[in-house]
């Protein structure tokens, strides 16, 4: 489960690549504003500085986005990979954070900052985070064990407990997530990513996507093709009762 960056294509007007791959670029004509925000003012910039060194060591949104392929012409302009070896992966735990007053500062403060080990924090999510010291241990990690459109399952280990980063977006609305099973809290870092405080220990980490409309919609669903099937079961009595009369 990784993402690409298609540079021989027009990347944020073309479709193509998302029909294989996972794709920070493509098009859709309702695209999440705080990622049209994040591409106009990080990734563009990120693209021309690649353009410009054929490195990866100053590209910290890409990174972040788990970017692990850029798909560049060669010589004759066929598309090629250009693997990133610096893609942080689908999830990491880091060694500090720093809180921003609102979402200009917290772009701001994402060029040239480390993602693997720092994340930005808008301080209105400071109640997340209240009391919370990160103590980074090189033993720490996370491993994404299962993917699914709706749902993510993560195993992870801190020795002392710490505050992770998932490279998923970001979507209140419908998303999750859980720690062991039991309802837990999750919070927006580095602009658009998932954050989030975990206990020492191993634990199972899961997000899924139970959209209140959506669950609603089944019930109402559930419930009219029940009436439904009561008036037809109802008619076909009624028909039946009906003739058995008529012919006493």
């Amino acid at each position: 489960n990784l993402r690409v960056l298609n540079l021989t294509v027009n990347t944020f007007n073309d479709a193509s690549t998302s029909y294989f791959h996972k794709s920070i670029g493509g098009y859709h004509g309702a695209k999440l504003r705080r990622y049209q925000e994040l591409i106009d003012h990080g990734i563009r910039n990120e693209i021309e500085v690649f353009r410009s060194s054929i490195s990866t060591d100053n590209t910290p949104v890409l990174n972040m986005l788990n970017t692990k392929y850029l798909i560049v012409p060669d010589q004759e302009r066929r598309p090629v990979p250009f693997p990133n070896r610096n893609a942080l992966g689908n999830a990491w735990f880091v060694k500090a954070f720093i809180l921003v007053d609102n979402a200009d500062a917290e772009i701001a403060a994402m060029q040239g900052f480390r993602p693997d080990s720092v994340a930005v924090v808008d301080k209105s999510f400071s109640s997340e985070i209240k009391g919370f010291e990160p103590h980074f241990d090189s033993t720490d990690q996370i491993i994404l064990e299962q993917y699914k459109p709706n749902y993510l399952k993560y195993l992870a280990h801190s020795k002392n407990g710490g505050l992770a980063v998932f490279s998923e977006i970001y979507y209140p609305a419908g998303w999750n997530a859980y720690v062991d099973e039991e309802p837990a809290s999750h919070f927006r870092v580095n602009y658009v990513l998932r954050g989030m405080v975990l206990p020492a220990g191993k634990h199972t980490v899961e997000f899924r996507f139970e959209p209140t409309v959506y669950h609603a919609g089944e019930k109402i669903s559930m419930v009219s093709s029940a009436l439904l099937l009561l008036l037809l079961a109802g008619g076909i009595v009624y028909e039946y009762l009906c003739r058995r009369k008529s012919r006493a």
